[in-house]
């Protein structure tokens, strides 16, 4: 029995989620249901975190146990023959059996994208979220420089969120304008339930002249989320990257 490691991409907007939930599509289900397939037993999978319903990976990871003849350089594409066209396996190796894929984390990033436009553009819009006008971007990093450092986040977590503590990381934020697109990338330790989403609607709002910088440390100082920004969609966010 050896422990593998994969990393996975999918499309989150047809699950509810990467957890698996009784009787709803998600990710984690279907995984486990091609696995079983590929390795004729049940087998299960252990996430580096979960993903909300709508959100997507570039390169989520998890592990799991199994005693298989097919090399961890072809798994790929074994599994891949039995996923849908919106969840693929990326890579896969072998790793220590003591490798936890879900507490050896050390940290990871998200990626939010936004465009910019007078009209919605199909295209773009699947995996972005639309914005009328170009924001302040240097208002937006200004703000994300309050956010850097070791804080208390509970004003950037949503009503129903699990933790019991609020303290998290975050080691670097950066916002690109890359033509009509903006995109942001949240590296940290860890984070709440909706933060990083909360995070990007709070720099949108200081872009827009909505708040300010002062605004945002009295909100966390605070611990207030009223005081934060909106909740943007699910759709624009991605897993990015997750280190060990």
């Amino acid at each position: 029995m050896k422990r593998y490691l994969i990393t996975i991409q999918y499309l989150g907007k047809n699950y509810c989620g990467f957890q698996k939930q009784n009787g709803k599509p998600t990710i984690e289900q279907t995984i486990e249901t091609a696995l079983e397939k590929l390795l004729k037993v049940p087998t299960e999978i252990f996430a580096s975190g979960r993903t909300d319903a709508g959100v997507n990976a570039i390169a989520q990871t998890a592990h799991f146990d199994a005693e298989t003849s097919i090399p961890a350089s072809k798994f790929p594409f074994a599994i891949n023959q039995l996923l849908p066209d919106d969840i693929k396996v990326t890579k896969c190796k072998v790793v220590s059996k003591n490798f936890n894929a879900r507490f050896d984390v050390k940290k990871k990033t998200y990626q939010y994208r936004t465009y910019v436009s007078k009209v919605e553009l199909p295209i773009l819009d699947e995996t972005s979220y639309w914005l009328k006008q170009m924001p302040n971007i240097e208002k937006m990093k200004e703000t994300a420089n309050v956010l850097v450092g070791e804080h208390n986040f509970k004003a950037f977590m949503s009503a129903g969120g699990q933790s019991k503590t609020f303290e998290r990381e975050i080691f670097d934020i950066k916002i690109t304008k890359k033509g009509n697109q903006i995109l942001f990338e949240v590296c940290g330790s860890g984070f709440l339930y909706n933060m990083v989403r909360i995070i990007v609607g709070t720099l949108l709002e200081t872009g827009y002249g909505k708040k300010t910088p002062n605004d945002i440390k009295q909100a966390m100082e605070l611990q207030d989320r009223t005081k934060t920004g909106y909740l943007v969609p699910a759709k624009g966010l991605f897993l990015k990257k997750v280190c060990y």
